[in-house]
């Protein structure tokens, strides 16, 4: 059975007795080592138990969430940080990752203002400041992408992921003046593109594609 099987259809659902809070550590301490080291049925399995003995515990939701975004099923993610956040509305973990799942679903408008809104209630998360740019790259929008990257610089200075995304930002804003035959334009899907590929839209090699550091 695939890892996400199963796991949508009745995981959200709150029908499941609450049981002793030492169990749930346990389980989810256990999930968060098994998804530590790639074995990412068996941490889906022991998180939905968690969900299961607490459907108000955010933590399981949120493990699930980051560990649907590190396998590519985005829209699952979505739904797990959404019900985060239905139970805690003001969760800057659950919003961080849905704002992530949105630049992985390409729902730039979404996932900026979501990170506008973590970003209006903690000028410092540079966290935020990264997505936001790597949003902006997605857009075009590769002038305001290398401001955002680099007021995630100022509050983390040297972060080497950062770094990288800002020079991949510099090499997408730089890339259709690079060749005067070069008649392609920068759109969001050949950003998506260069970001898969590690490559320019014009084809050159870049730094390290975006990244936002999801693992549970």
């Amino acid at each position: 059975m695939g890892l996400l099987a199963g796991l949508t259809a009745g995981i959200l659902s709150a029908d499941a007795a609450i049981a002793d809070a030492g169990a749930e550590d346990s389980l989810l301490n256990r999930a968060l080592q098994a998804a530590s080291a790639r074995h990412d049925d068996d941490a889906a399995r022991l998180l939905r138990q968690a969900h299961q003995l607490d459907p108000f515990d955010l933590a399981p939701l949120i493990a699930l969430g980051k560990l649907s975004l590190r396998i590519g099923a985005a829209e699952e993610a979505a739904e797990f940080f959404r019900a985060a956040l239905a139970i805690e509305g003001d969760s800057r973990e659950a919003r961080r990752g849905l704002a992530d799942a949105f630049v992985d679903l390409d729902r730039v408008d979404d996932a900026l203002a979501v990170y506008d809104i973590l970003i209006s209630q903690d000028a410092g998360d540079g966290r935020a400041w990264n997505g936001k740019g790597q949003a902006l790259d997605l857009a075009g929008r590769h002038d305001e992408a290398q401001a955002a990257f680099r007021a995630a610089l100022a509050v983390t200075p040297d972060d080497p992921e950062v770094l990288a995304n800002l020079e991949l930002s510099r090499s997408l804003a730089s890339a259709p003046a690079e060749s005067a035959t070069n008649t392609e334009t920068v759109t969001p899907d050949t950003v998506t593109l260069a970001l898969n590929a590690g490559t320019t839209a014009a084809g050159g090699p870049v730094g390290q594609p975006h990244s936002v550091g999801r693992d549970p």
